[in-house]
Formats: C-alpha cells, sequence, structure tokens
C-alpha cells in the first residue's frame, strides 16, 4: 500500500498544483483583462475631452457674448467673454475682466473654469429679464446649452441655438425625453433612433446632427397622425 500511495501523491500533487496554477493564471488574467478595459476607456474619455477641446477652440461659431455665470459658493458675476478651450486641462474657460484693476495689473484678467462654476447663462435680449436668458450647465469638462429640443435633445458647448450660426460639431450630449444626458457617440445615439433608417444611415455617415434632426421630425408628424 505504501508505494502505491506514494506513487498516487507524486502523481496527484503536481495535478493540483497545475489546476491551482491554472486558476492562479486565469485570475491574472481576467483582472489584466478588466485593468486594459479601464485604460482603454480613460484613453477613450481624454481623447474625446481633447476633440471637444479641439473643435471649441476652432469653431467660427465662438462669439463673444454676456453671460452670467454662479459660482460654487452660489455668487453670481456678469462676464462678457467668449468660451475658451484650455487643451492642456481640458476644460472651457471664460475670461473675466474686473475692471476694479487698471489695465497694467496682472490681476484684471482672470481664467473662469468651468469647475468653478455651478451653472451659466448667455443674455439674448439684453434686458435681464428671466425669459431673456439661455441657460447652461456646467458638465465635466465644459458647459452645456440644449442646442435642440425633441423627442431626442441634444446639447452643445456653445451657446448659440439650433438655427444660423449654429455649429453642429460643438454638439457633446444627447438625451432621450427626460432620460439621462449622454455623451454624443454612436453608441449611445443609435438606441436611440431604433429603426429609423434615415436616422441610422446619417450616424453611420458620423452626420449626428442630422440624424437627430430627421428622428425628430419623423416623431413629430407620427405623434400628430
Amino acid at each position: 500500500m505504501k508505494p502505491l500511495f506514494a506513487c498516487l501523491t507524486l502523481i496527484l500533487v503536481p495535478l493540483f498544483t497545475l489546476q491551482a496554477s491554472a486558476q492562479n493564471m486565469t485570475a491574472v488574467n481576467n483582472m489584466l483583462n478588466k485593468q486594459n478595459m479601464q485604460f482603454n476607456m480613460r484613453m477613450q474619455m481624454q481623447m474625446n475631452m481633447q476633440m471637444n477641446m479641439m473643435m471649441l477652440s476652432r469653431s467660427q461659431s465662438n462669439y463673444q457674448f454676456n453671460y452670467l455665470v454662479t459660482m460654487k459658493d452660489s455668487s453670481q458675476i456678469f462676464v462678457k467673454s467668449k468660451i475658451y478651450s484650455d487643451t492642456a486641462k481640458h476644460k472651457a474657460y471664460l475670461i473675466f475682466v474686473d475692471k476694479s484693476y487698471s489695465k497694467k495689473d496682472t490681476n484684471r484678467s482672470k481664467k473662469i473654469y468651468v469647475s468653478q462654476t455651478l451653472s451659466i447663462a448667455r443674455n439674448l435680449g439684453g434686458s435681464g429679464s428671466p425669459d431673456d436668458w439661455y441657460k447652461g450647465i456646467a458638465k465635466d469638462s465644459c458647459w452645456m446649452f440644449k442646442a435642440i429640443s425633441g423627442s431626442i435633445n441634444a446639447y452643445s458647448m456653445l451657446s448659440q441655438t439650433d438655427g444660423y450660426g449654429f455649429d453642429p460639431f460643438a454638439i457633446v450630449a444627447v438625451q432621450k425625453g427626460e432620460g439621462p444626458i449622454l455623451k454624443l457617440t454612436p453608441e449611445n445615439l443609435k438606441p436611440m433612433v431604433g429603426q429609423d433608417a434615415d436616422a441610422l444611415e446619417n450616424i453611420q455617415k458620423k452626420n449626428y446632427y442630422k440624424a437627430i434632426k430627421k428622428y425628430n421630425r419623423s416623431a413629430e408628424k407620427a405623434a400628430k397622425k
């Protein structure tokens, strides 16, 4: 019996060792795959932010407007500025000119980053009436204004409303009805348009603005029937 036991031990111990080693390798591979996915997601998000900042800096529709900015401490200031992009920090900012300082003083111009604010509003009429303010929210790397309203809402990082002078490349997020606001990607937009062939075709062509407009028109016509 002893020789048999010794023989079985010699066979089984390596088998158990191999099995344990295989399980450890599987666990290590799963961990590495998870880390790789997280890394790829972070890189994709960083690339998206970089692209957004580049589009913001190159946009021909980025004009100077009067903004009412609500800071994180709930204080409010009026700022006349373009919406600028900090390509190093991947964040949008305004330039506030504090006229209490002389023109030679370096403190006269200050950057107000989106992360320092709660919200922003552009004065549309100049009268200061609440009805004349186009409100935007502070979100991640930029301010977002609802540029398109309909079955699918679209949010722009610039304060132009849909129409003359609007830059479709400034759209950064979409929302189906009252649902969550999601980053504008083909993967997020396709489920929103469902089986709408025209909209899907334009998504395939990366013309997301046209896809949203076509879907909203079709949905509006269907609602009237």
